[in-house]
């Protein structure tokens, strides 16, 4: 970028340390006076090396492992390293296990939006919305720590199944919160729409359109919020989505606020499926019934074989490739997460906007840098 500089234009490198996004990488802007006349993403700065480690590790092992991806959406991970496991094998999972699993996954999305909502607020000097989500989130996360054990990584999922049943009187402690969670999305709403400062920095401002998004290949809210009715949980149902009532929302502005509008919506229908899953679940067991995957097997080898799973992750389309040779380890596990494809989608948003709309921008993408930088 330096050797096309002009005159009266410098580079200013946003990061690695991030004013607007969770997790670090850099921005780098090429500036002419306040205009944003070029920008380049720079990934690079976390080295965790997920997909190696899990090659290195026996299948059970991994279900720890992918929690860390994205700590946001360690149950999502799961989800889509245990259905690969599953397809490999030809597991079936219990009616009861798979309610459990959508159960467990839309509230850790409720709890990934909320906080993506507040750190945005955050981003650009709307804190006050920061302490009021993350108060919410709070209550989401001591649900999800009564099932799982746990509140951030939790190693719940289990191939075939879940390790634990819901507890007793999860039904009664789980539909005030969510009750309560409802009233609370309608007074965030109220507030950013009657913030007038908030319009003004978010309204018109970072409009992605659909077909620079699907050429991208970026996915979830961000594409949605173009207009794009794309949602895995739609179109290619798993678990027991295809039996639960719900819509994609989708908005047409395309900009920071549109964005933020469907994660709202969002949040709405996945409180809709989790009082659905809460009416509907059956009894019956939670891990099949003489399978030769134990629940508790030291040393399980999957068939040979390769397989591609994906599943709708609260910021898009989560899905790994795997590859078993028959061992204990998996040969090769490949990860698409979908938050490298919505970072491509960055210097295109913010060419010719401000310094200033860059965090707005950025922050309403609702990034989770560490999944992309793996």
């Amino acid at each position: 970028m330096e050797e096309m500089l002009g005159s009266n234009e410098m580079i200013v490198h946003l990061g690695p340390q991030h004013p607007m996004q969770p997790g670090p990488f850099r921005l780098n802007l090429r500036l002419k006076g306040e205009t944003v006349m070029d920008a380049e993403v720079e990934l690079g700065f976390i080295h965790k090396g997920i997909e190696k480690i899990l090659e290195n590790k026996t299948y059970l092992q991994g279900i720890t492992i992918v929690d860390r991806i994205c700590y946001l959406v360690a149950l999502t991970n799961e989800e889509c390293f245990v259905g690969c496991v599953e397809k490999l094998a030809g597991i079936e999972v219990p009616e009861r296990a798979q309610y459990i699993r959508v159960i467990v996954e839309e509230l850790s999305r409720l709890q990934s939006h909320l906080l993506g909502m507040g750190e945005y607020g955050e981003f650009i000097g709307f804190v006050s919305m920061f302490m009021y989500t993350i108060k919410e989130r709070e209550d989401i996360l001591t649900l999800i720590d009564m099932v799982t054990g746990a509140r951030v990584t939790h190693t719940f999922l289990k191939f075939g199944g879940v390790r634990d049943d819901l507890p007793e009187g999860f039904k009664e402690k789980a539909l005030p919160v969510l009750n309560n969670l409802k009233r609370v999305i309608d007074d965030y709403e109220e507030m950013f729409n009657t913030d007038r400062i908030y319009r003004e920095r978010a309204e018109g401002v970072g409009i992605l359109t659909a077909d620079v998004a699907k050429s991208l290949g970026v996915s979830g809210p961000a594409l949605r919020a173009t207009g794009v009715p794309f949602d895995i949980r739609k179109n290619e149902p798993y678990l027991v989505y295809k039996d639960l009532d719900f819509k994609v929302c989708t908005d047409t502005a395309g900009d920071c606020a549109a964005r933020v509008r469907v994660r709202l919506n969002e949040m709405r229908e996945s409180i809709y499926i989790i009082e659905q899953c809460l009416d509907r679940i059956p009894g019956g067991p939670i891990f099949p019934v003489n399978s030769p995957y134990g629940r508790r097997t030291p040393v399980m080898r999957v068939p040979a074989g390769e397989v591609f799973h994906r599943v709708e992750d609260p910021r898009g389309e989560m899905g790994m490739y795997m590859v078993s040779d028959g061992t204990d380890k998996p040969h090769r596990v490949k990860v698409r997460g979908p938050y490298f494809p919505t970072l491509q989608a960055l210097p295109p948003l913010i060419k010719g906007t401000t310094v200033a709309d860059v965090a707005a921008i950025s922050g309403s993408m609702d990034g989770c840098t560490s999944e992309a930088d793996r």
